[in-house]
């Protein structure tokens, strides 16, 4: 019997975690980084560009994040909307720490559940050409977040 072709994927990460995607990349020749001009309008909004956006085209792409801040997740948010459609084969966003099931308990009327809005903004992420994305979370902190990620 044969073995099937493995896929090569294209990793693209944001600035905090360029180290971790370094030592990813540095154990698979599978594996290849990719960049992202992470700037700034004068205003402070993201002023962002996915470098040779037209070659990952029909690619497996994955996108490694880190939502360390409420200052970060937006500009990150930005590139995981847009890679989906740059008609790549699929898509997988890697995310080390889900933050907002940290400390997060609805124990009275009128709490808001960060979690939540945070897990409904993620399964929104746009389908790519192999279907929708795969959301991988090492450090969820919260059971319940798991069930409501669709």
């Amino acid at each position: 019997m044969e073995k099937p072709n493995k896929k090569q994927v294209l990793l693209f990460y944001c600035v905090e975690a360029e180290e971790l995607a370094r030592k990813v990349a540095a154990q698979s020749d599978l594996i290849n980084l990719q960049s992202i001009n992470w700037r700034s309008f004068d205003d402070g909004f993201p002023n962002l560009f996915i470098n040779n956006a037209q070659d990952i085209r029909g690619q497996h792409v994955a996108f490694l994040a880190a939502f360390s801040s409420p200052a970060v997740i937006f500009e990150q948010l930005s590139v995981i909307f847009a890679l989906p459609r740059l008609f790549v084969a699929s898509f997988t966003l890697v995310l080390p720490f889900f933050p907002t099931g940290s400390f997060e308990r609805m124990e009275e009327e009128g709490d808001v559940a960060t979690a939540f809005t945070m897990a409904r903004i993620l399964s929104n992420i746009p389908i790519s050409r192999g279907g929708p994305t795969s959301v991988v979370i090492y450090d969820i902190h919260a059971l319940q977040v798991s069930f409501i990620i669709k």
